[in-house]
């Protein structure tokens, strides 16, 4: 994810918060953000989901991320 954040600036732009999921695994918000793999990237914009991306790391996959709240 780094490596795309280097090569757009635009990037630089969005927040990017990891959970821990082995301490987060029983928490609330795993549930009500229906996370059910360790692997999860969820976009927000606003406060709304955008999109999510499951068990996929692709460099196609983390833009779409990235573009879905720019």
């Amino acid at each position: 994810m780094s490596a795309l954040v280097d090569q757009n600036a635009e990037y630089v732009k969005v927040t990017i918060m990891k959970v821990d999921w082995d301490r987060y695994a029983k928490a609330p918000i795993r549930s009500e953000l229906k996370v059910v793999r360790r692997s999860t990237l969820i976009a927000f914009k606003d406060g709304k989901e955008q999109t999510r991306v499951v068990a996929g790391v692709s460099a196609s996959q983390l833009e779409g991320l990235f573009k879905a709240v720019l």
